[in-house]
């Protein structure tokens, strides 16, 4: 019992992991010191995807569910939970892309909201004149 509940918190602490991710640099316009949690994630991520090697995340969910007497899944956790489910089956390369595509929005966004903020703190203007 209590492996197949360390099996479910990893379930967990992986989709926190994934939508921090995605959500996490917008979170970082709000809290500017995440930004630095989130570009950990971000290369480590990134890392993943490139060299298409296997989450550590879902190595231990898959050990705490075969201790549970479970028989783990066989793909890795997007393929099992997130593809045909969140998004149609066969678009993981899709999302991926989507996903990076929003680290990158949330970084200019990010970038730009501090820019205006030192500006704002020196007295500058920022932006176009009128």
């Amino acid at each position: 019992m209590m492996w197949r509940v360390l099996g479910d918190v990893m379930f967990v602490l992986h989709a926190a992991f994934l939508l921090f991710f995605v959500f996490g640099g917008f979170l970082a316009w709000k809290w500017p010191r995440l930004i630095w949690a989130h570009l950990a994630i971000v290369v480590w991520s990134f890392a993943i995807v490139i060299v298409d090697y296997d989450c550590p995340f879902t190595g231990v969910e898959k050990y705490f569910r075969r201790r549970g007497g479970e028989v783990p899944y066989e793909s890795g956790y997007i393929n099992h939970y997130l593809d045909g489910h969140i998004w149609p089956e066969g678009a993981t390369p899709i999302a991926e892309k989507v996903g990076f595509a929003l680290v990158v929005i949330s970084y200019i966004g990010f970038f730009v909201i501090r820019r205006r903020r030192r500006a704002k703190l020196r007295g500058e203007s920022v932006g176009p004149r009128t």
